[in-house]
């Protein structure tokens, strides 16, 4: 009997942004804590354990678990209601011949909205440069 392969719904999303900031430890605190992802990324975060609640006004929520980190360099999350193996990550990158910091984000997406993950992370990342990084 042969088995069916399933076709993934989901496609990764790579996405590389420059910051002007120089401090690893301004850029850790921004995408790895709380208060640091409250100040771009969502309206409120709370952490608890390795669970982080994410809101955006006041009827839209949604949970993460941290799945992998390693510091100063990058934060892994799983959002508790996607699809297994799914995940969204944010790397800090050097670039040794200017010296300079960029963030690459790893998601997933629709195969249908790939663009509006793209758009999201923009405008997220517009936030953060707004933050100083």
């Amino acid at each position: 009997m042969a088995t069916e392969k399933t076709i993934p719904t989901k496609i990764k999303v790579v996405l590389e942004y420059g910051l002007s900031s120089q401090s690893v430890p301004m850029i850790w605190e921004a995408i790895a804590t709380a208060p640091g992802l409250t100040s771009w990324f969502a309206d409120d975060v709370q952490a608890t354990g390795k669970i982080f609640s994410f809101s955006w006004g006041k009827h839209e929520s949604r949970e993460a678990e941290l799945i992998n980190s390693r510091q100063n360099t990058y934060v892994r999350f799983h959002w508790l209601d996607d699809e297994p193996g799914t995940y969204f990550e944010m790397r800090i990158l050097k670039n040794d011949l200017t010296s300079n910091y960029s963030l690459e984000v790893i998601d997933f997406a629709d195969t249908d909205s790939d663009d509006d993950v793209r758009s999201l992370w923009d405008t997220s990342m517009d936030a953060l440069r707004r933050c100083g990084l």
